[in-house]
């Protein structure tokens, strides 16, 4: 039976589809039900190639998709965003600051070695020494870690702090085998070893990453027996790949392609809310976007209404974005006096930070056509300030590790609220703590914002932590380390057999439980 086409999903919707697989720790089978797939390989088209394999190395989102099919947590969420256990069958709070995790027993990695609490230590501690990750422990102390057992794993925090448990959902925080990472070393990137529902099988760089259903998993076997993970960086490649049946799913169809797949009928269009935005993101560490009056005319200088319009087809694609907080979280700031299109204004601002000449700065993006779109137009409004906007296209790999060095004077990004948690997400974006991480892209250092951040991670009252949000986001804003493009929806397309598909709003999609079914 051929899916139903799916219009732009609600946002309960959305949140009840937020990282939910089919059955997860144990739950229901999913639609595969008992039918034995047609075909046993399914074949995913995705936009960029991920630096690395290791779930420490990057967060974006095809990156944490493939994490999310080969890596388990201690603790996950649930499709109604509750935490469930995972690796961990159950958890504790000891005290204000310590918890207890009872790990499963028998659960066995990809090399055959079973799981135990020195490898949840050993993928912990790792964290502290690898400055992409080193944020996501930031709250553990790093001597407050115990194994009574092998079967028992206690961590502290530094302090009382209530997202604790959303944070071991964290990608970062999956858990790898110990052995494997030491024997393979800097390889373990590009040979990962996790306990998940699919094992690494090849990675063909450029091409394609290829993995295979574990047969020993500790939870329901996938239905599929093979992924194969294409690179296609054009999305309009991807969707002539899709019509010809070169693969199955279309990850990140562009807007202009979505008609075209909601019209097919061999095809099928899911459109849903991304927990992300899109933006560009000045680097405040350079002494040109040192000063805040200068990220404030470029802002001024950026006519966003037109770029949404070109970039997502007149709102099709995306809502307008007027915070970093995005719309289906708390806290959000909705007061904020938007920076409107006004060169006159971001001239005079320009010559009083001292360049009324302009100035020239590079732009990072990843090598496609969409943010080459984008600079072009951001090219030609800046100019008309004096500033000119130099292109400088990257292939993935290279642009993270520019962005997490903080090389780059301008870049574009699309970061995601992973833990579903406004204060985490604005910490991880703006505290000066997370300079060289994967999600800080400002370098933003405001001492204020970052004592308002320190705050509210620990406050335990939602409504103060909603209060502190807002004051946080007041700041941000008027320092101007962004520019807010667009709340993006997601498209997905898929060709009408492939059955079980959930998209996750953070792009952890889970493929288990898809199949092929018999047309």
């Amino acid at each position: 039976m051929k899916r139903k086409k799916m219009s732009l999903v609600s946002l309960l919707l959305v949140i009840a589809l937020l990282l939910g697989g089919c059955g997860g720790t144990g739950g229901e089978t999913g639609s595969g039900g008992e039918s034995e797939p047609v075909r046993d390989t399914l074949i995913v088209g995705m936009d960029r190639e991920p630096a690395g394999l290791d779930p420490t190395s990057t967060h974006v989102t095809t990156a944490v998709m493939i994490f999310n099919n080969i890596y388990d947590t201690l603790l996950s969420f649930d499709n109604e965003m509750k935490i469930q256990p995972r690796l961990a069958i159950s958890y504790e709070q000891l005290d204000d600051v310590t918890y207890k995790f009872h790990l499963r027993k028998g659960v066995k990695f990809h090399n055959g070695e079973e799981l135990k609490s020195s490898d949840v230590l050993f993928s912990f501690k790792r964290l502290y020494d690898i400055p992409a990750a080193k944020g996501q422990v930031s709250m553990i102390d790093p001597n407050g870690f115990e194994c009574p057992d092998d079967y028992t794993f206690v961590l502290k925090t530094t302090e009382p702090w209530s997202a604790l448990p959303a944070q071991i959902c964290s990608s970062y925080l999956n858990i790898v085998s110990e052995k494997a990472v030491t024997e393979a070393g800097e390889d373990f990137n590009r040979n990962p070893v996790g306990t998940g529902p699919f094992q690494f099988v090849s990675w063909t760089a450029g091409d394609s990453i290829v993995v295979e259903r574990f047969e020993d998993y500790w939870d329901e076997k996938a239905l599929l027996k093979t992924i194969n993970f294409r690179i296609i960086t054009e999305a309009t490649s991807r969707v002539i790949d899709l019509e010809s049946g070169g693969i199955d799913i279309a990850l990140a169809v562009g807007v202009t392609d979505i008609e075209r797949l909601r019209e097919n009928a061999a095809t099928d269009l899911i459109q849903f809310n991304h927990t992300g935005i899109r933006y560009g993101a000045f680097n405040c560490s350079k002494e040109v976007f040192a000063d805040k009056r200068v990220r404030q005319a470029l802002n001024y200088a950026t006519n966003v209404e037109i770029i949404r319009d070109v970039l997502y087809d007149k709102g099709i694609g995306a809502m307008p974005a007027t915070t970093s907080v995005i719309p289906i979280l708390s806290g959000r700031n909705t007061d904020l006096v938007q920076y409107d299109y006004d060169p006159e204004k971001a001239k005079a601002l320009l010559a009083e930070a001292g360049y009324p000449d302009g100035f020239s700065v590079e732009y990072n993006f990843l090598s496609n056509t969409k943010n080459t779109r984008l600079g072009e137009m951001l090219q030609a409004q800046w100019a008309e300030v004096g500033v000119e906007l130099v292109m400088a296209p990257l292939e993935s790999a290279t642009l993270t590790a520019t962005l997490n060095a903080g090389e780059h004077d301008f870049c574009t990004a699309n970061s995601t609220y992973a833990l579903g948690d406004t204060i985490e997400g604005l910490y991880s974006f703006y505290h000066s703590s997370m300079h060289g991480t994967s999600r800080c892209r400002a370098y933003l250092s405001n001492p204020e914002i970052d004592a308002l951040l320190d705050e509210a991670r620990v406050e335990k009252n939602e409504d103060k932590r909603e209060q502190l949000a807002y004051e946080i986001q007041a700041l941000v804003h008027e320092e101007a380390p962004w520019i807010y493009i667009a709340y993006e929806y997601y498209n997905v397309g898929l060709l009408a057999d492939v059955q079980g598909f959930k998209p996750a709003p953070n792009s952890a999609h889970d493929f288990s439980c898809v199949y092929i079914a018999e047309k």
